[in-house]
């Protein structure tokens, strides 16, 4: 007996972490639970060693290390029960922070209390909660076990899948290739759609690109409405027809997509015609192409799931504004420090593509229309729809996209003017949203939603020489590359039927038919 190990503390520290990973498993990639995992470890091994030198009973240590983490890691789904009380005390309002700051420091008191006074050796205590601590860590194992090898299994001919119906075709090589600028910008809903649902008049900016010579598809909508989906798609020209197949329709993993993301068509085709591919990064994992040839990081921000994680702590309270300011300005930077950086690009041997998702004017909203920092009211989030419409109203969004876009629009123009002038060559450049806005996006059901609104989007294309005569107003992203290599390489791929799906967050891959749903 004197001899049973205390393993609790270390299995209660890791345990949130494995089910909030695995509670998210179909949008968070494994990798981005190791750090938490490892901080998390090394933090208990150095508490649990001084409370027992302290104490002298690694029992009691074990007991007080258990408890803490379980008050740290359980605050937030505590508030969220109870996020709505108000007591009143003698004319004093005491709000749900505040009782469960009370509820869980006094906890803790009387635990540390217990344990100094006690004499008893809590062998028995110690040997339930190791049980109790060993069959959640298991349970959250196999949970994320099964999942893997049954996503693994599926993906098993993803060379398949990923290559779809395109095949790399050779070509007559040109004697002198276009640097290709890639540029997606998240959530940048078309004219119309700004004219009509945010009273918004984007004719300025409009102007600009057509007297700089580009080409604006006026009538162009995306093919899905989620950016994994539509980049995926874009990327690789074509649908992901074949892919449902492959996974089936009740899937929700995005790992495929974003799979096909970082290891695309496009890019497999250029890099052929000796292209370097240079991806930035972005701060949504599914766009952080890493094994790119060149791969510009900010080195600023943290993951999604260590947002999340972060969330459900007693961090969000103690350090909720330090946290707040920090993850939105984080945000402000990495989206400066890509449009600063991009300038840089044209000293990179030619050829090149370069790829660019800037989450923009899509939320969160951490820019005013000059520029101006804006930290939002709620948590640090980078979600849209109805996601975001718990936390703001409909009129917050629609202003706070407004302004966003005023920005974005200053940015561009500037960015434009530089790559243009910079270029020795006449570049191709191709400004085109995933998606558009979703003010009125219900991610829960299809009839709560505007699909103009959320498939509407910003699809303007920079050709050299008569490019944008194989262009056409209602051309979707899909579309995009098959004309440029038609146009430049000498390929023949046939166009696509232009169509638009919209699917729920939760079944990603069932997708619904609303191209004829006014979306031209």
């Amino acid at each position: 007996m004197k001899k049973l190990l205390v393993i609790h503390p270390f299995l209660f520290s890791i345990f949130p972490i494995l089910a909030l990973f695995a509670h998210n498993i179909a949008i968070i990639p494994m990798e981005q639970i190791i750090t938490p995992l490892v901080i998390t470890t090394i933090f208990t091994l150095l508490l649990f060693l001084l409370l027992g030198f302290l104490l002298k009973d690694k029992q009691k240590a074990g007991l007080i290390v258990s408890l803490l983490f379980f008050l740290f890691f359980s605050y937030g789904h505590f508030y969220n029960l109870i996020k709505d009380l108000m007591l009143v005390i003698k004319g004093f309002f005491i709000g749900p922070h505040k009782i469960l700051f009370l509820s869980f420091g006094l906890i803790f008191l009387l635990c540390i209390y217990f344990c100094i006074k006690t004499r008893r050796r809590l062998y028995n205590f110690t040997n339930i909660l190791n049980v109790v601590a060993v069959s959640l860590v298991v349970i959250s194992s196999i949970n994320i076990g099964l999942y893997k090898l049954k996503t693994g299994s599926i993906w098993q001919n993803r060379e398949s899948v990923a290559n779809l119906e395109i095949n790399i075709m050779d070509s007559k090589k040109a004697a002198n290739f276009p640097n290709i600028y890639y540029i997606i910008l998240d959530g940048y809903a078309r004219e119309d759609i700004l004219k009509e649902l945010y009273h918004y008049d984007n004719t300025k900016f409009l102007n600009f690109l057509i007297k700089k010579g580009f080409y604006i598809a006026n009538k162009s909508s995306s093919n899905y409405c989620q950016t994994s989906l539509s980049l995926a798609s874009s990327l690789n020209m074509t649908y992901l027809d074949t892919l449902v197949k492959a996974i089936g329709v009740k899937n929700s993993d995005r790992k495929f997509v974003v799979d096909m993301i970082k290891k695309n068509n496009t890019f497999s085709f250029l890099k052929k015609y000796g292209y370097t591919i240079v991806a930035f990064s972005s701060g949504y994992y599914g766009t952080e192409i890493k094994n790119a040839d060149i791969y510009i990081s900010s080195g600023l921000g943290i993951n999604l799931f260590q947002n999340e994680l972060i969330n459900i702590t007693l961090f969000q309270v103690i350090f909720s504004k330090l946290v707040k300011k920090t993850a939105y300005g984080l945000q402000r930077k990495r989206i400066l420090n890509t449009f600063d950086n991009l300038l840089n690009i044209s000293k990179t041997k030619n050829p090149f593509l370069v790829f660019i998702h800037i989450i923009c004017p899509h939320p969160p909203f951490v820019f005013g229309a000059h520029g101006e920092k804006i930290t939002p009211s709620y948590r640090f989030k980078i979600s849209d729809g109805s996601h975001l419409l718990h936390w703001i109203s409909k009129d917050e969004y629609i202003e706070g996209y407004k302004n966003q876009l005023d920005f974005l629009n200053k940015k561009i123009i500037k960015t434009i003017d530089a790559i243009i002038s910079r270029s020795p060559e006449p570049p191709m450049i191709i400004l085109q949203a995933d998606h558009g806005p979703g003010s009125m996006l219900d991610w829960g059901n299809a009839h709560n939603t505007n699909f103009n609104e959320r498939l509407s989007i910003l699809n303007a294309y920079y050709l050299p020489g008569d490019g944008n005569k194989e262009l056409y107003p209602s051309i979707t992203p899909v579309n995009t590359f098959r004309v440029i290599f038609n146009r430049y390489f000498g390929t023949n791929y046939n166009l696509l039927k232009d169509k638009s799906y919209f699917s729920t967050w939760s079944q990603p891959y069932k997708f619904i038919d609303v191209t004829y749903k006014n979306l031209d």
